[in-house]
């Protein structure tokens, strides 16, 4: 050390301080007033330390002592001199209390503790920004996986990643905007459980994950919409239809200018068309329309959290069937199959529920060999992608093709029997969640 102050080898400080007193890049950037990135640069040599001002503000940040300062060509700190006081003789007969303990610190030395004491709580901790963002990026990983993965070998990874960062929240000691980041991340993947556990019909245990991350999220003062659109998905496929609608619109109103903002107005459209309130419902949709604009333009990855113009169009379906529009509904699905035919990337889970939903408007219109054709191409789906979402789909143009009129019609009775066969066949392929 004594060798690099003498040679002004600022990087060879910082390295010895990592090696010997355990000190990150970012503790070192904070002590000195540096940015992490110019004390990367300085440590790989990319970035000399020529300017007086900038050796003063390493040394003062680090509590060089005088010794350290003078060798790397400083001026020892200069300390008030204590001027001399007169202590009075006491008077005959009296006795003198001696003084026990130290005197009082000046001022300007209780002022340096408190900060020097505030800057070691910030700067000390166990976990480092390295695993904050290994943490994130695996998070938004696990997002983007959503729609391809199958949902029971997703759903151990999801939750595996969440212990993970709540045992760093619980044992660890991170710094406090580590804590916020920590919770943050935490909200999100709970949310994501949420929503895994209700596609594989697990709703109990979706509605408690969803209430926890709405809780984290506003704890750590982020985005609450993703814990929002959680609770309401569950309440919707619990048949919570108004509290459903009610949820998405508290998360619509708590939500920034993001796809799921437009997502929650669609869903509260969905729910209130569900429920026979087409008032609501219109209400919704053109909120919805209007979240849309406000968005800009641009290419995201598809994710849980994405909301493509497929997914909007499948919700678009979804409202105009509830509300006795199938020519509506015909040209929804037509826009997603355009989508898909111009290269858009395909989440069989949103394929599968335009297929069903186009499968009921022509239903509506009378064409039951319509119907037919989009259950034709719904079958091969993978047992794994047969998502609750899916299969409760399904379940409703099973209860639709049960009426009368049906009855004795051969092709009906053939379609009610292809989707008993699917629905029992769905999720058959991964393992049991029960566990987890």
């Amino acid at each position: 050390m004594t060798k690099a102050l003498t040679s002004r080898d600022i990087r060879t400080v910082f390295h010895l301080l990592r090696q010997y007193a355990g000190a990150s890049q970012t503790q070192i950037a904070i002590a000195c007033g540096m940015s992490q990135g110019k004390v990367s640069e300085t440590m790989k040599g990319t970035r000399q330390v020529t300017t007086l001002e900038v050796f003063e503000r390493i040394a003062d940040g680090l509590h060089m002592p005088d010794t350290a300062r003078i060798t790397l060509g400083l001026a020892p700190r200069r300390r008030p001199s204590t001027p001399a006081v007169t202590v009075p003789r006491p008077r005959s007969g009296t006795q003198t209390t001696p003084t026990h303990g130290t005197a009082a610190k000046a001022p300007e030395s209780t002022a340096a503790d408190d900060i020097s004491r505030l800057t070691r709580w910030l700067t000390a901790s166990d976990t480092t920004d390295e695993t904050i963002e290994g943490l994130a990026r695996s998070t938004s990983s696990l997002a983007t996986a959503h729609t391809q993965v199958p949902a029971k070998r997703l759903l151990p990874q999801v939750l595996h990643l969440h212990r993970r960062t709540q045992s760093l929240l619980e044992s660890r000691r991170p710094r406090p905007r580590h804590t916020r980041e920590l919770l943050r991340i935490n909200a999100d993947l709970l949310a994501h459980a949420a929503v895994i556990f209700g596609d594989v019909d697990m709703d109990a245990q979706a509605e408690q994950y969803g209430t926890i991350a709405l809780m984290l999220a506003r704890e750590a003062g982020a985005n609450e919409s993703y814990a929002w659109y959680a609770q309401a998905k569950t309440a919707r496929w619990q048949d919570r239809l108004i509290e459903a609608a009610d949820l998405s619109r508290q998360g619509y109103e708590a939500s920034p200018h993001t796809p799921m903002k437009t997502q929650l107005a669609w869903y509260e459209a969905n729910a209130a068309a569900i429920v026979g309130d087409k008032n609501r419902a219109r209400e919704a949709v053109t909120r919805a329309e209007q979240s849309v604009e406000t968005l800009h333009d641009g290419t995201a990855d598809l994710s849980v959290w994405s909301f493509p113009g497929e997914r909007q169009a499948l919700f678009a379906l979804s409202v105009a069937n509830r509300t006795g529009d199938p020519d509506a509904a015909l040209r929804a699905a037509a826009m997603a199959d355009t989508a898909w035919a111009n290269g858009a990337p395909v989440a069989p889970a949103i394929w599968a529920q335009i297929r069903v939903g186009t499968g009921v408007a022509h239903l509506l219109k009378g064409d039951l060999e319509g119907t037919a054709e989009q259950l034709a191409e719904l079958l091969t789906l993978d047992p794994g992608m047969r998502l609750t979402t899916v299969t409760r789909y399904l379940a409703d143009l099973d209860r639709r093709l049960s009426h009368p009129r049906y009855r004795d019609i051969p092709l009906a009775v053939q379609l009610r029997q292809q989707i008993r066969d699917f629905n029992a066949a769905a999720l058959t392929d991964d393992p049991d969640l029960e566990s987890s």
